[in-house]
């Protein structure tokens, strides 16, 4: 999978995303989006926001590959639309270089930690989830990259956003 062409878990917010896309369908076409730490990023069905990554010593007894340091972060996903859907902390692909390998997601939850955000949950309208997201990333790494892809209900890629974060 290359980062440029990355696609998400096709679920019910394809569904929605097509919805809003008609509501827009005279805006013009897909935009990119670049934030930093703590700047909220507004898609067409939620608002989300970074904290500043930090790195870490350990976290619950997670193995961290020789090469690699822990980062964690907070994310926060408030839905702004009318009606309820899924959220997936895989829909946020993680970003550290250049490289075609240089991305993944963060790491699973623990399902007794209620600290960290989860593998996926429904959200009403209005509502917001607020987690921890962990990831290891090469020791040489400087920014990490927090990557959202909207795909329309058609399979084609909507608008991208991107939020950058120092280490």
């Amino acid at each position: 999978m290359s980062k440029k062409a990355f696609k998400f878990n096709k679920t019910l917010l394809c569904v929605l995303i097509l919805a809003a896309a008609l509501l827009l369908a005279g805006c013009g076409g897909a935009k990119s989006t670049r934030a930093k730490a703590d700047e909220t990023v507004h898609t067409a069905l939620f608002d989300f926001t970074c904290g500043q990554a930090e790195v870490i010593d350990s976290y619950n007894g997670i193995d961290i590959p020789d090469g690699d340091k822990l980062v964690q972060f907070q994310l926060t996903v408030e839905n702004t639309s009318d009606d309820g859907y899924l959220v997936f902390k895989d829909d946020f692909q993680l970003q550290w270089g250049d490289g075609e390998a240089d991305f993944g997601v963060g790491i699973d939850p623990d399902e007794d930690d209620d600290k960290m955000f989860p593998e996926s949950c429904g959200l009403s309208a209005g509502s917001a989830v607020t987690g921890i997201v962990l990831a290891t990333v090469p020791q040489d790494a400087t920014t990490l990259t927090v990557a959202y892809q909207e795909v329309l209900g058609n399979g084609n890629d909507g608008n991208n956003f991107f939020v950058d974060l120092s280490l």
